[in-house]
């Protein structure tokens, strides 16, 4: 089938239906009425072997289970609690994974839970909470799953079109990242570089896993009406729309997709075999797309990575 901006997440399940058959996949921020949420039943109905769904309360994701349990109760789900802004939680959230899986591995991982735009907060890390949940948290719980060799063949980063900036207005934030305590904040701009290392997490990763024959990818879902712009008010809206026609006078603002369809990019990330000779590639509308902001930013992939490992207190070389 054609992929395109209109492909739904259970299409592109149908059409690979056995990558799902038999799998196991983990995703984080399953909440019901987000894209993670959508992902996960999309998946059941291909019958997966196991759907692990981390997030922070068990109670908000109880729902998500009990519609998966309803409509497929052969396939079995798990909740793991995962914090990403609490490196602690992040950690036990790990190992409680392993102990879950036993002798098992994850086909594949996808890394979907974000904040966005939100009141200015640190993480009980002291870290400026976008960049410390969307960035820091991913890269250690990702990092520790695949220190243990848990993850078998995929790492999906769900990311945005925020990703889509000139690094060197993101960068000098990498300098530090409490914004001065605050004083220089500005929560669009904290989120698009969070979602930028997202995209350069992904790509790191596509390189040092290529000896072990892990694929890795980011992604834009699409422009979806969910709880996660909660915080976006009709003047950060436009102020959005201005930087981006500021630095690309082509920028049009993307249509509004629905949950099936915001769902679709990260499950052709997810499943699509072919599309393994593309890893590290970033995907928009269910297709492979190179923005050409990216290729710059790619000289940052170390800086990030180190910074990452930094302010995690630990190294990763697998």
């Amino acid at each position: 089938m054609e992929f395109d901006w209109s492909t739904t997440g259970n299409e592109v399940v149908k059409a690979f239906k056995n990558q799902v058959t038999g799998k196991t996949f983990l995703i984080t921020g399953p909440t019901p009425g987000g894209i993670g949420a959508e992902t996960a039943i999309s998946l059941a109905a291909a019958d997966p072997k196991h759907l692990i769904l981390a997030g922070r309360s068990q109670a908000k994701i109880q729902p998500l289970i009990n519609e998966i349990n309803k409509a497929h109760a052969h396939v079995k789900t798990s909740f793991i609690q995962l914090d990403l802004a609490s490196q602690t939680s992040v950690r036990q959230a790990a190992k409680h994974v392993k102990d879950l899986l036993g002798d098992d591995q994850i086909d594949v991982l996808i890394l979907n839970a974000a904040i966005m735009a939100c009141p200015y907060a640190l993480t009980e890390d002291g870290i400026e909470s976008q960049f410390g949940t969307n960035h820091i948290g991913h890269f250690l719980f990702g990092n520790l799953l695949l220190k243990d060799g848990l993850p078998r063949s995929r790492v999906v980063v769900v990311s945005s079109a925020a990703s889509v900036r000139k690094f060197e207005v993101l960068e000098p934030h990498l300098k530090d990242v409490t914004y001065n305590h605050g004083k220089c904040y500005d929560p669009l701009i904290a989120y698009c570089l969070s979602k930028a290392c997202n995209v350069l997490y992904a790509k790191r990763l596509s390189k040092i896993l290529n000896h072990k024959n892990i694929s890795a990818f980011s992604l834009h879902p699409g422009s979806i009406a969910t709880n996660l712009q909660g915080y976006i008010t009709e003047e950060m809206r436009n102020q959005g729309i201005a930087a981006f026609k500021e630095e690309d006078p082509a920028f049009v603002v993307p249509k509004r997709k629905d949950l099936q369809q915001g769902c679709a990019t990260q499950l052709r990330a997810a499943l699509d075999p072919s599309l393994e000779s593309h890893s590290g590639a970033y995907l928009d509308d269910c297709q492979v797309s190179e923005p050409a902001v990216h290729k710059p930013a790619e000289a940052h992939m170390d800086e990030v990575w180190e910074l990452s490992e930094k302010l995690v207190g630990e190294k990763f070389d697998f």
